[in-house]
């Protein structure tokens, strides 16, 4: 009887057969992280759009019932409640609202009664004189002559307290300088841009350095348009 020697089978992989594996798939995982990076910022950007679509949509539900009066900041007013809890009526989950899921102090804000956004002081705080007359003041809905083109609402800059009494930013300061614009929003928080409300509820993200441009160019962007 013919016996045939039997064929033996290679099993396994050589170890420079798993160097190969091993550095094909490093390059894969080095190739797909920064696109996942990318897809979950775009992710928390337009979470973050949507809370400040709501919350204009929230402050012309309160200003129809509040005379054309859009919620008030703490700025000497002695309250030591954010502007956001008077929209809460018109807001449902207004404590995930108020939160932007990109800023890093965010998980704070919330535990101390705050916002990731700051209002705009040309709207909401009117300007007054050494003896505390109105010389301008925008916080009736209806005085604000190009809604479409007048900011409401920021995304607060990192460096800023946590800190309830934090609800609006100076804007009439940024006439300063880019520095002032830093103290009060963070501009590039979404890779190089930043969220913001305007009055008639439509929300712009505006690069960083377009803002930029503008501010030195003599635009406070800030300002609303006459």
């Amino acid at each position: 009887m013919f016996e045939g020697r039997s064929i033996g089978r290679r099993s396994g992989f050589t170890l420079v057969e798993l160097i190969v594996v091993l550095a094909v798939i490093a390059l894969l995982v080095g190739l797909l992280l920064p696109a996942l990076g990318r897809a979950a910022a775009r992710g928390r950007q337009a979470a973050c759009m949507n809370h400040l679509r709501q919350i204009g949509i929230a402050m012309q539900l309160y200003a129809d019932d509040h005379g054309g009066w859009l919620p008030t900041t703490t700025h000497g007013r002695g309250s030591q409640e954010s502007w956001i809890f008077q929209l809460s009526d018109y807001l449902a989950g207004v404590d995930r609202i108020r939160i932007c899921p990109s800023d890093p102090k965010g998980p704070a804000r919330r535990s101390n009664q705050a916002s990731s956004y700051v209002l705009n002081e040309f709207v909401f705080v009117d300007l007054l004189d050494p003896f505390g007359r109105v010389l301008e003041s925008r916080r009736r809905l209806q005085t604000i002559p190009k809604p479409a083109q007048t900011m409401t609402a920021m995304e607060i800059a990192d460096g800023a307290g946590a800190h309830v009494l934090n609800d609006h930013a100076h804007s009439r300061r940024w006439d300063q300088g880019w520095p002032a614009v830093l103290a009060d929003i963070q501009p590039d928080r979404h890779e190089g841009s930043a969220n913001y409300l305007f009055a008639d509820a439509h929300v712009e993200a505006i690069a960083a350095t377009k803002l930029r441009a503008r501010l030195e160019a003599g635009d406070n962007p800030a300002r609303p348009p006459r």
